[in-house]
């Protein structure tokens, strides 16, 4: 490593010359349990430097970025920071020479939570003194400096390179309490804390707000912040004018994006299913009449999925979790399975595994979800081929999305489109709600809700919940821019 580019301490902002005096500064001022716990070994690894027993729950790491809240497990930080950067207000995001990624704000440490910040260190999220580590420095650095500070800080630690070695994911026999792997770091928690109850009775909340029109005009409009509708013809429109899409399939528009509150943490469960039901009012489909109208609450779903396993659907979930209600635990597929079938809405569960050295779990998911779409399109004539089919949970080991769509590129590579709860859409994203644009480099706006290769290959088993789509006739059209116009065991997160 250059002696020029000094080396940042993640944990304090300490500036060091070289790899010796960054080893003794961490071994001296910040030992793990007496021993420092970056003793380099050959077959050192993530797992090590955070000291994780194998034998034990799975340690979680606290996300730095102010307002997040989500806790993660070592494997998901990096991509978890990307999707940070892709989420910031990018106002002028068509300019080639701007960057994609804004500043991020760094919160303070969480005395009760366990965070070693190794993020500053591998993102370069330079703190700018000891004092003051609430805000990065203002230039953001350049893609190569990010490579850089990355691959130096991994040659320190004897890291394993994240892009080339997939996550392993041990699954507990069914049937028995599980652990923080499957129910998050708050596994054991009785209630939640009553900051958090507040926070989450104003979920779905309507409030004003000032936008500003295409040609600049100031006008008030109604919004739930965390719950955006209109976004998939947005999506639509940016495939059709993708060069390198080859073609793409999207579920019905109605469904909405919901994203998680400011601190909230970690509900993706719960935000996954607000999405599906989202979809069930908005089309008036098969137990729309259960949610009059409103997506239901966090606390009213932990109700629902509690009725379940009181009525004998999935009862074992309450043995497997101790129960829900009014706590943190994550939740996954079965438990989102067991809330729909106790309302009388029709869903199917599948879970997708490779037996033995077979086709990988992604490619097993790409087709899933492929024939999912071709099963329910009726016209494969345009580029972009709009259906009216039902949006689909998605579970992998410790997080869940909701597919919004498919895409195969012209490389022949392919894409999930999803919304991630974990996220929000960028401001220069929801300032095109209900319009019809031409994007300039229309890949950039899509990469938030891009999932391919390099993020699923991660995972060794996915799950998917589908509603039964209602009968329909006929697709809806694009809106382009020259109109004028199953499983038994628990996989939580």
């Amino acid at each position: 490593m250059d002696s020029k580019e000094p080396i940042i301490c993640p944990f304090c902002g300490y500036s060091a010359d070289g790899d010796y005096q960054i080893m003794l500064h961490l071994e001296t001022q910040h030992p793990e349990g007496g021993e420092s716990p970056f003793i380099v070994k050959d077959d050192a690894s993530v797992a090590a430097l955070v000291d994780l027993d194998s034998s034990n729950d799975e340690e979680y790491i606290h996300c730095p970025i102010e307002g997040c809240g989500e806790d993660l497990l070592p494997a998901e930080l990096e991509s978890h920071i990307e999707m940070h950067e892709e989420e910031q207000d990018t106002a002028d995001s068509d300019d080639p020479h701007r960057p994609l990624s804004v500043r991020l704000k760094v919160e303070p440490a969480v005395a009760d939570s366990f965070d070693i910040k190794l993020s500053h260190a591998l993102r370069n999220l330079d703190d700018e003194d000891e004092e003051n580590i609430r805000t990065v420095a203002p230039d953001v650095p350049s893609p190569d400096r990010r490579a850089g500070a990355k691959a130096a800080w991994k040659k320190v630690l004897k890291m394993p390179d994240s892009s080339s070695k997939g996550s392993s994911v041990s699954k507990p026999a069914a049937r028995r309490r599980l652990g923080k792997s499957e129910l998050g770091p708050h596994a054991n928690e009785k209630q939640m804390p009553s900051w958090l109850v507040k926070l989450l009775e104003e979920d779905g909340a309507v409030k004003t707000s000032n936008v500003f029109d295409r040609d600049g005009t100031l006008r008030k409009v109604k919004i739930c912040p965390n719950m955006t509708a209109g976004i998939v013809p947005i999506l639509e429109q940016l495939c059709d004018q993708d060069e390198q899409v080859d073609f793409a399939y999207f579920c019905d528009p109605a469904v909405k994006h919901v994203s998680k509150l400011r601190r909230e943490g970690g509900f993706c469960g719960y935000r996954n299913i607000q999405m599906l039901c989202s979809y069930i009012i908005g089309v008036d489909s098969q137990g729309s009449e259960c949610f009059r109208g409103k997506e239901p609450s966090i606390f009213q779903i932990q109700d629902y999925i509690e009725h379940a396993w009181d009525i004998g659907i999935n009862s074992t979930g309450r043995i497997e979790t101790g129960g829900i209600r009014g706590t943190r635990k994550y939740i996954g597929t079965p438990d989102a399975q067991a809330m729909f079938c106790s309302l009388g809405i029709a869903c199917d569960a599948q879970g997708l595994k490779p037996q033995g050295k077979s086709t990988p779990a992604y490619e097993l998911l790409f087709r899933a979800v492929e024939n999912y779409f071709v099963n329910g399109c009726t016209d494969y004539n345009p580029k972009v081929r709009c259906t009216y089919l039902p949006p689909i949970y998605f579970q992998h080991p410790g997080h869940s999305m909701t597919i919004i769509g498919f895409e195969r590129k012209r490389d022949g590579s392919k894409n999930l489109i999803v919304f991630d709860p974990m996220f929000h859409d960028a401001q220069n994203i929801t300032n095109l709600i209900g319009t019809s644009f031409k994007a300039k480099n229309p890949a950039d706006h899509m990469r938030a809700y891009r999932r391919g290769t390099k993020y699923l290959r991660k995972y060794n088993e996915f799950e998917l919940l589908k509603l039964t789509p209602p009968p329909r006739v006929h697709n809806h059209p694009i809106v382009s821019a020259d109109d004028s116009g199953g499983s038994d065991e628990q996989m939580s997160g």
